[in-house]
């Protein structure tokens, strides 16, 4: 059977407190007890000490006359009254009784004559008759001449201890029965209230799909921890809308992106097929056609990379890398692209700095990096590159005269999927993928990027990479 969760804390409120209450009840009836039977021990101890003082003569004689506790509390002021009394030879034999025993004799344990008979003084609860026990001390009467003379032995009846903790006993109990039931009631409510806005977040999270997640919990409250599971629930939420926003911008543009590649190559082979063309226009369609190819695999290759970073952002090999050399290979890649489009291409500074990164990941930054800048970079314009070590960071900026970006979208730069087309007059762009990839890799190396536009004078990315001392072995530390 499954109880829910106020039924649970319920049930351990009210458990916790009945066991609070149990244990501080047995605690204070055992001091109590102390308290009681202390007093008594010191009443009778004392009345026996007076007696076996009183009822021996020289030399360990005992003189105890008829009725001599009545005799004791008038003429030498022993108080005896509610006592039991009772005096033993030193074989333990009874010599003499009080009036209040009547008939009836005090039992002596063996262990209490064998301590007398060391000399030492016994306590001890006995039951000789009635319904309540009796506490009795046994005190030795010790002579120097004759060793033990007497034992004189004085009870007390525990009936008033007795009722005092019946009484009390039974007004403990219905206290602790009626505080758990009335704990039950005020624990079950206030559990009910407490978890009241956890009834809400069900309610609503039951209700949120992926058409309505822009709904977020409406409660208000104190900064608890109810507070914030319902800020951390819609954060959450937050985040997945975004996350179905980005996946479904991402599924239109590339949906259109692949459809523009395929709907070319069949237009062009569809019209190549009906006619009869030379030799040099099958060419053409076939060299249009392997463009559009190539065009479709860098999408899918960006995709692909994006999906693998998603997955195992620290899946790449690292090892020591010399960061200028990197960028040295991709800036002879795009010499011949920069000086064909009319763009100036050079570095300004080149550190030689060291890194611990995948040299193809890296590679693969700057590379990006470089492509954005002499696209959208109108000819007559300059790309400067420069590297420089700033403290413990590599610092690598790429910087354009081009169109620049929009400060609407610059921000969102970076977010996977987002499209500056219109701000950066792109003509068959690819999918904003590009600056997505190189924070992944950025990021998975513990880098930072970002970006200074100014709309149509130009950008300034920066990339912070932390530095890396090579040990011994060559590798990256």
């Amino acid at each position: 059977m499954t109880f829910s969760i106020r039924t649970k804390l319920t049930f351990w409120y009210v458990f916790l407190l009945t066991v609070s209450l149990l244990s501080f009840g047995v605690s204070f009836f055992y001091a109590l007890s102390k308290v009681y039977m202390n007093r008594i021990d010191e009443q009778i101890h004392s009345v026996a000490t007076l007696m076996a003082h009183t009822i021996v003569r020289p030399p360990a004689e005992i003189r105890l006359p008829k009725n001599f506790d009545i005799i004791f509390e008038r003429f030498f002021g022993i108080r005896t009254r509610g006592n039991y009394i009772q005096v033993l030879n030193s074989r333990g034999n009874v010599i003499a009784r009080s009036s209040t025993l009547e008939e009836f004799e005090l039992p002596v344990s063996a262990k209490a004559y064998v301590t007398a008979v060391e000399g030492h003084t016994t306590y001890e609860v006995v039951k000789p008759f009635g319904i309540y026990p009796v506490r009795v001390v046994s005190v030795p009467v010790i002579s120097k001449e004759a060793g033990l003379v007497a034992i004189v032995q004085v009870g007390a009846s525990l009936e008033g201890v007795e009722e005092i903790f019946h009484y009390m006993a039974y007004f403990f109990g219905v206290g602790i029965f009626a505080s758990a039931v009335s704990a039950s009631a005020v624990g079950y409510f206030l559990a009910r209230k407490a978890l009241k806005p956890v009834d809400a977040i069900t309610k609503t999270a039951r209700r949120i799909g992926a058409e309505n997640l822009n709904e977020r919990l409406n409660i208000k409250g104190p900064d608890d921890e109810i507070g914030r599971l319902v800020s951390t629930f819609n954060e959450m939420i937050a985040r997945l809308e975004r996350s179905f926003r980005q996946v479904k911008q991402f599924t239109e543009d590339a949906s259109h992106e692949l459809k523009t590649p395929l709907t070319v190559m069949r237009g062009e082979i569809e019209v190549a097929l009906r006619g009869t063309a030379s030799e040099e226009e099958y060419k053409e369609v076939l060299v249009s056609t392997l463009e559009e190819i190539d065009r479709m695999s860098h999408i899918v290759k960006n995709l692909l990379t994006l999906a693998r970073a998603d997955v195992d952002r620290e899946g790449a090999v690292k090892r020591y890398v010399r960061f200028d050399e990197v960028l040295t290979q991709a800036f002879e890649q795009f010499r011949k692209v920069a000086v064909a489009k009319g763009v100036g291409l050079d570095i300004t500074k080149s550190a030689p700095v060291c890194l611990r990164a995948d040299p193809l990941r890296l590679g693969q930054v700057v590379y990006n990096l470089i492509d954005n800048a002499v696209k959208y970079t109108p000819k007559g314009g300059r790309v400067e590159i420069s590297l420089e070590e700033e403290r413990s960071s590599a610092i690598l900026k790429v910087k354009d005269t081009g169109i620049g970006i929009a400060p609407e979208d610059l921000p969102y730069i970076f977010d996977r999927f987002y499209r500056v087309d219109k701000s950066r007059g792109r003509d068959g762009g690819g999918v904003g993928l590009g600056l997505s990839i190189c924070k992944e890799i950025v990021e998975s190396m513990g880098g930072t990027i970002g970006a200074e536009s100014a709309f149509t004078r130009g950008t300034t990315f920066t990339v912070r990479f932390p530095l890396a001392l090579k040990d011994k072995n060559g590798e990256a530390g």
